[in-house]
């Protein structure tokens, strides 16, 4: 009950936020020069996943153009710009006049400017002082209703996530029910976090990571997961990303139903990959695989997988296609081994 009242307060306030109407942007005032020569006044967004985001005063919503057509941008505000190395910058935005399209960006702080080679650049986001800027996140939802059995099935998908310079704060929950007259109920309740500190220098991180999962089908009532891992982003560009991680986290088990069995506690590795790859105005695709042997339970080894595919419909709202699976090799009690699924989903992001 205490895991279910947690995870409704979070929920809540992942919907709240994701529902919440948008901030008021900055001043059209960038500039943006193209391949062609065309020039447009704007307010530059963000570069990330191919996309070159602006906004246009006189246009509803943003503009999405392609990263290669871009020749050079001045800007008088304050970005983030990271590369493919993993170096991270922050000041106003601008390019040398006297370069094509390959040259170096110009990131200046204070006294001081940094050179960026173009095919080097791999995000560019703004930031600000204020807490609320830096939030960004999406809900998803999926529901389905049949008469001839009364069954009921729905899947919920909301994240979270805040950005900074050097580190970022995710939070996701995935929920899904099915309910039938014929059938016993099944529900799935998975809520992770992950806090990541950059360490500047040849995309090397640190992360702080959390997961707590009810699973009808392995009789879980809760297992929660915490610890903590290094890891490197082997590929790191405005298309893709490819993470490698590992670590070490302690686990804490309750079976169902609650109060007849014991709490299991036990030490484990963890070792994984995480992958992004993006399609420009087209699909985006995204995997992870996490894997943890037991210190404490030598032979026993539990594998946690997430695969989805995005699809942009119209500006921030997608049709998504996602499935999972949880496989624990030798259960501290009889339960079955594995939980896997599939949905599909209607999402919103900001």
């Amino acid at each position: 009950m205490i895991y279910q009242n947690k995870l409704l307060i979070y929920t809540f306030w992942i919907l709240l936020l994701a529902l919440s109407p948008p901030l008021l942007g900055r001043p059209s005032t960038d500039v943006v020069y193209f391949q062609n020569g065309d020039r447009w006044t704007c307010e530059i967004k963000k570069l990330e996943k191919g996309y070159f985001i602006v906004g246009l005063s006189y246009v509803d919503g943003d503009v999405q153009i392609d990263w290669t057509n871009v020749a050079r941008i001045e800007s008088s505000q304050m970005f983030v710009l990271r590369d493919s190395s993993g170096n991270v910058y922050v000041g106003q935005l601008s390019m040398r006049p006297d370069k094509q399209a390959g040259g170096d960006f110009q990131i200046k702080t204070g006294g001081t400017t940094a050179d960026v080679p173009k095919s080097r650049v791999a995000s560019i986001e703004q930031t600000e002082p204020s807490f609320w800027h830096d939030l960004h996140g999406g809900l998803g939802l999926g529901f389905s209703y049949t008469k001839g059995n009364n069954q009921t099935q729905y899947n919920l998908d909301a994240n979270l996530a805040y950005l900074r310079q050097l580190w970022t704060a995710t939070v996701q929950l995935q929920s899904s029910f099915n309910g039938s007259l014929s059938a016993p109920s099944n529900l799935r309740n998975d809520l992770s976090s992950y806090a990541v500190r950059t360490l500047n220098r040849r995309n090397y991180l640190v992360l702080a990571l959390s997961d707590f999962l009810r699973s009808d089908e392995q009789q879980l009532q809760l297992r929660s997961t915490v610890g903590g891992a290094g890891g490197k982003l082997l590929k790191n560009s405005e298309r893709s990303r490819l993470l490698v991680l590992g670590g070490v986290v302690w686990t804490r088990e309750q079976y169902l139903p609650a109060g007849t069995t014991p709490t299991f506690n036990s030490a484990e590795a963890v070792t994984g990959l995480k992958m992004e790859y993006f399609r420009f105005k087209t699909t985006n695709y995204a995997a992870s695989v996490l894997i943890y042997p037991s210190l404490t339970d030598p032979g026993r080894l539990r594998v946690d997988a997430n695969g989805s595919i995005k699809y942009e419909l119209i500006h921030n709202l997608y049709i998504n296609f996602s499935l999972y699976l949880n496989y624990d090799s030798r259960p501290p009690r009889p339960t079955a081994n594995s939980d896997y699924g599939a949905s599909s989903s209607i999402s919103y992001s900001f």
